[in-house]
């Protein structure tokens, strides 16, 4: 195995200042930490000594960042350990070294490694030969010399044999032939001006000196080793920036492919001549590196002469057309600040053509400089001389890179099946010889991203934080592009048949015992001797198979493709763009299901359009599809249930589920079996979707049955990945008002969903997918220190506080869309902002959230007025505009419900992020202006006041943090100093005076609409208490419709402010409060829920004061006696409905 051979091996290395050394000897650092040491050859340079130059170009690099990290201080210490830099020279006889060096190396080395060599393609064909030729040669006779010398290791390149055509076995060809050493020794003694005239007719048929050069170095090293000398030989093709080593998009110059990415992607090259469907030939540095030591640990022992092809041609091919597709993307969707137009490359195959279009293209650029340098000013001429520049260094790309674009070679690779082998399980974790399971496309776009960050030194985003839209991941030129996608995507996997399924549910243990059950009770109720048990025991198995029928899948693979191509075709109409983050589905295709279990997808729940999202993003990356839990919502839709089964979905009714014992094993053995079955099952943890856009409590009831399957040992465990679906604008969210307002849930039909159809026409923005991390349920009870195997009280425990930890990882991944900024700042300006004002603002919301690490989503290149206004497009039928004048737009968020509560609900999206920030301001404007901003209050009483407004709100978010004592009060004030919102002035808290009011301003907005509905709630409270002595018990649902009915009233005369203080969602939220804090009883009676008011008129009173202490202090002032203005709208028996 890799590591057990390298295990206090001494290495010699060269090339280390060049990429592939400095990522070679960087992970043989990290990843072999048992090798002895090694020996790192480095040329001194006029001006800087040996120990200069290897600090300076090697180890100051940003390859070595991760090393670094690692080992912290002792980054230097390790470094002094395990490295010793040699001076020498490959252009040297004896490389240049001191005698001292030589003997060191003749008496330790176990391995040579020569990654030295010139990658430049035109480099002066004597230049090539010293370093490429001799310096090889020079090193091998050293090598010689070795005691114990294991391997000699010599990087070559793939293009040895580029001279010939087509399939290029690993093998060295014509490895004799004769009078090379002569052909060497007589170009070196040629004058160089002779050599640069016939340098086309020396090298022939290779495209280049390097390649020429390469292979002669290649056949001399076979020609003048001793026998049995250990020579392998590795030839990489094209290397490009890492995938993930050290860190992935890691580059650090501009050779080959990496500089037509560059050019390309600045808008510099719009032409190349060449064939865009060949295959290009490329590696990433770090496989390069990978393969290099494997290669070096299996080789041990073996004498003969080895060649292997570090290469992707055969194995993994990758065309131009692919890398010319996602370089567009990405520089057109990341555009660098240095970039000189957009990104628009066209192949062309003819020359001639080549060169027309070229010449076509360039002539604008080339009038301006003549023109420039004739009568043009002294800025006019550098300008001009510049693009001449340009235009020329275009062309000289060009030219150097046009073999490697107008011809195809596929380089065999079939020994790299060897070192796979050879690899143990842990060892491939770290060390990648599988080209196989390289993405092109997310690889290719590490690269040009690696190009912005380390070569230009763009200020762009994490490569964690690039997000892939999934809707052009593909070339849509073809009219059959997307159907050629949907066969080629999605993962193959065939499940039980219907039929099958019910067999096994209907003839489990759990499903027969309940049948028994329902038996023996319908015998001990009747008791006749005349009831046949068998034939009620028939209807009951054909009640179940009735119910299984309805409620299971039908997984089909065929129909699952052509959903996908129905859903691609309607997903391009109506948003535009699906985002997500490619990295975690990268990660999730290797994911080992034998360790971990069947994956539990939990996506949060906002629109049905969540239904079918996950499953569409796996298909799209070739992850199995998984099984869904559906609402009843869809079974009245004719043909769309069909759909759905074959889709994965299975259906629940969640009142049978509730009152049926039947339906409920039936229910539990069905999920158990999906999991049993190594299918992967999705449900949402909040159970419905969000009316509000908060994130719900989460529901136990589907997750119990999967904790169940692992801690009973069915399956051996699971895997649960949260997964964020955040929406720029909602699809249906124009019915949410209406139910939040109380009424009746429109039922789903067909006729709806053809009705549905004119949406085509719409925009509905953006959706962004986040993806947690993964959370095993086995470690996960582990963990807690809870038995949840043998302990049932330890299992609850387990399952709530997992279901409360997938709840706080959906929040801490939830991304802010740019709609969700825009509405908070319109609600908190309902009389009005101005555009300019909008944008300003946006801009300092973006700002906060991103210093309390959330995320946003933010497109248009960070441009906020583009965003903003396309956030108000979204939002316009929620909006009114006036304009003052010509050049100043004002926005004016309509008074109507629907309006207010939609804007309420995409608020929600960042509310979560400012929430104890807002309790706190809250709380202290309760003060009055006078202490909050100018005097400040003591920490003591700030607490006092805080802490029952966080026990007032706390059923409105799910927060992880939250601050329950005030120990935590004193650190949380000083992050809120720390944020510039708050600040201490005499051991005193207030307002920061300089900038933060408008923190405070804005986190209030907030939580004042929250406070009003629960001050609403127990004014209606109070006055139901006054004029119904009589009557001591309400009915739960008509008590909350008619506390809602009486916030409308209460808005409507305007003792209100906030239209969504006024939300059913909010008013159940406040009955709940109180009846915590026994202000009311709530209890169960037949199949209602009573309520009795327990507090005394006084007790109310004492509640409702305090309450009020934390409206918007402006509004709250105005309101003399609201409980005599309440009392005079308010009419218990009937209260109308605005």
């Amino acid at each position: 195995m890799l590591q057990e051979y390298y295990d206090k091996k001494v290495l010699f290395l060269t090339g280390c200042t060049g990429f592939v050394g400095k990522v070679l000897l960087e992970k043989t650092l990290r990843c072999i930490p048992n090798i002895a040491y090694i020996y790192v050859l480095i040329r001194q340079k006029k001006g800087s000594n040996l120990v200069e130059r290897f600090k300076r170009e090697i180890l100051d690099s940003q390859c070595f960042d991760r090393l670094r990290k690692i080992h912290g201080s002792g980054f230097e210490q390790f470094i002094k350990q395990k490295i010793y830099p040699i001076e020498g020279d490959m252009l040297k006889d004896g490389l240049g070294l001191s005698q001292n060096d030589k003997e060191l190396i003749i008496n330790n080395v176990n391995i040579v490694i020569n990654c030295a060599a010139s990658v430049d393609f035109n480099a002066r064909l004597d230049d090539a030969i010293q370093i490429n030729v001799r310096g090889p040669q020079r090193f091998i006779a050293l090598a010689q010399k070795i005691n114990n010398l294991e391997n000699f290791i010599h990087i070559s390149t793939a293009y040895v044999n580029s001279d010939k055509e087509g399939y290029i076995e690993e093998k060295i060809y014509n490895p004799s032939q004769e009078n090379l050493e002569q052909l060497v020794t007589q170009l070196l003694k040629t004058p160089v001006s002779i050599l640069e005239k016939n340098v086309k007719d020396i090298i022939g048929d290779f495209p280049n000196t390097y390649t020429f050069t390469k292979c002669i170095a290649e056949k001399l090293l076979v020609q003048t080793r001793s026998p049995n000398f250990p020579l392998t030989l590795v030839r990489p093709s094209i290397v490009g920036a890492s995938w993930k080593d050290p860190v992935p998009g890691w580059i650090d110059s501009l050779v080959a492919s990496s500089a037509i990415f560059f050019f390309v992607g600045l808008g510099l090259i719009k032409t190349l001549n060449g064939d865009e469907c060949l295959i290009g030939d490329q590696v990433p540095v770090d496989y390069v590196a990978d393969f290099i030591l494997t290669t070096g640990a299996y080789q041990n022992g073996q004498k003969e002469v080895s060649v292997y092809h570090c290469c992707s041609s055969a194995k993994n091919p990758m065309t131009w057309a692919l890398a010319k597709e996602v370089n567009a993307q990405f520089w057109t969707r990341s555009p660098s600040s240095q970039q000189f137009s957009k990104p628009n490359l066209t192949f062309y195959k003819n020359e001639k053509l080549y060169k027309l279009m070229t010449k076509i293209k360039n002539t604008p650029a080339l009038m301006y400089y003549q023109i420039a340098n004739r009568i043009g000013n002294k800025e006019m001429k550098i300008q001009a001389k510049r693009l001449k520049k340009i235009i020329d260094r275009a062309e000289s790309i060009n030219e150097t890179f046009k073999p490697f674009v107008i011809n195809e070679w596929i380089f065999e690779s079939s020994k790299s099946n060897l070192l796979v082998e050879f690899l143990s399980e842990s060892e491939k974790q770290h060390f990648n010889v599988d080209i196989e399971k390289l993405n092109w496309r997310k690889y290719l776009e590490r690269f040009n991203w690696g190009i912005q960050k380390y070569i230009l030194k763009d200020q762009t985003k994490e490569l964690n934080q690039q997000s892939t839209d999934v809707l052009a991941q593909r070339n849509q030129q073809s009219y059959f592009s997307d159907i050629e996608w949907c066969l080629n995507n999605g993962q193959d996997f065939k499940t039980k048949t219907t039929k099958e399924q019910i067999s096994l549910v209907m003839n489990s243990q759990r499903v027969q015992s309940v049948i028994k059950q329902l038996v023996e009770e319908k015998a001990k109720k009747y008791q006749s001797a005349t009831l046949n048990l068998d034939k009620f025991h028939q209807n009951i198995e054909k009640q179940g198979i009735d119910i299984c029928e309805v409620m299971f899948a039908n997984y089909n693979m065929g129909v699952i493709r052509i959903f996908a191509w129905f859903i691609t075709k309607v997903f391009r109409q109506i948003y535009e763009k699906v985002q997500i983050n490619e990295q975690a589905l990268l990660e999730l295709q290797n994911y080992n299901q034998k360790e971990g279990g069947p994956l539990i997808f939990m996506p949060t729940h906002r629109s049905y359009i969540d239904f079918i999202m996950c499953s569409y993003v796996f298909f799209s990356y070739k992850i199995k599809c998984p099984h869904i839990a559906a609402a009843e919502d869809f079974l009245q839709m004719s043909i769309i249930p069909i759909i759905l089964r074959a889709s994965g979905a299975f259906f629940l009714k969640r009142k049978q589920l509730e009152d049926s014992i039947l339906y409920k094993a039936i229910f539990y053995e069905y999920v158990q079996r999906i999991l049993i079955e190594e299918c992967y099952l999705e449900f949402f943890i909040e159970g419905t979707r969000s009316r509000t856009g908060k994130t719900l409590n989460p529901k136990f009831g589907l997750l119990s049955i999967v904790c169940d399957a692992v801690f009973d040992k069915k399956i051996q465990n699971a895997t649960i990945l949260p997964i964020t679906i955040n929406y720029e604008k909602v699809l249906e969210a124009d019915t949410y008002p209406y139910e939040l307002l109380g009424e009746e849930k429109v039922k789903e039909s067909l006729i709806r969903v053809i009705k549905a159809l004119k949406i085509l026409s719409s925009n509905f923005g953006r959706i962004h997918i986040g993806f947690g991390k993964m959370i095993s349920v086995k470690e996960w009870s582990k963990q807690q220190g809870l038995d949840s195997f043998e302990n049932m009280r330890d299992r609850k425990k387990a399952i709530e506080t997992l279901g409360y930890e997938v709840a706080y990882r959906l929040i801490e991944e939830m991304v802010v869309m740019p709609t969700g900024i825009v509405s908070s700042l319109l609600l908190m300006n309902r009389r009005g902002i101005t555009e300019d004002q909008l944008i300003k603002r946006f801009e300092w919301v973006l700002r906060q959230i991103a210093i309390r690490g959330a995320k946003t989503s933010v497109t248009n290149n960070g441009q906020s007025d583009v965003t903003v206004r396309n956030s108000i497009g979204f939002l316009q039928d929620l909006i009114n505009k006036k304009k003052k004048n010509v050049f100043e737009l004002t926005l004016i968020p309509k008074q109507e419900y629907k309006s207010i509560l939609l804007l309420s609900y995409y608020r929600n999206q960042l509310a979560h992020i400012f929430f104890s920030e807002g309790i706190v301001c809250s709380a202290l404007n309760g003060f009055g202006h006078l202490l909050s901003h100018t005097e400040g209050v003591s920490v003591e009483r700030l607490w006092e006041e805080s802490d029952f407004l966080l026990k007032l709100l706390k059923r409105e978010y799910v927060i992880r943090n939250r601050i329950t004592n005030q120990e935590q009060m004193i650190d949380f004030i000083s992050y809120m100093i720390d944020k510039n919102v708050l600040e201490m002035v005499s051991d005193k808290i207030r307002v920061n005076q300089q900038f933060g009011e408008q923190a405070s301003q804005f986190t209030c907005s907030i939580i004042w609409p929250l406070v009003e509905c629960y001050w609403a709630t127990i004014v209606y409270l109070y006055q139901l208490k006054r004029v119904s002595e009589a009557k001591t018990s309400f009915e739960l649902s008509e008590l909350i419709a008619q506390i809602q009915g009486f916030a409308e009233q209460m808005y409507g005369e305007h003792i209100m402010e906030h239209y969504e203080s006024c939300s059913i969602e909010t008013i159940k939220n406040a009955i709940n409060t109180y009846s915590t804090m026994r202000c009311i009883n709530i209890n169960k009676k037949d199949d209602s829920e009573q309520v009795n008011i327990a507090f005394s008129d006084q007790e109310l009173l004492e509640v409702e004061a305090q309450v009020k202490k934390y409206l918007k202090n402006n509004y709250s002032k105005s309101i003399q006696n609201p409980i005599d203005i309440a009392r005079s709208l308010l009419d218990y028996t009937v209260i109308p409905k605005l």
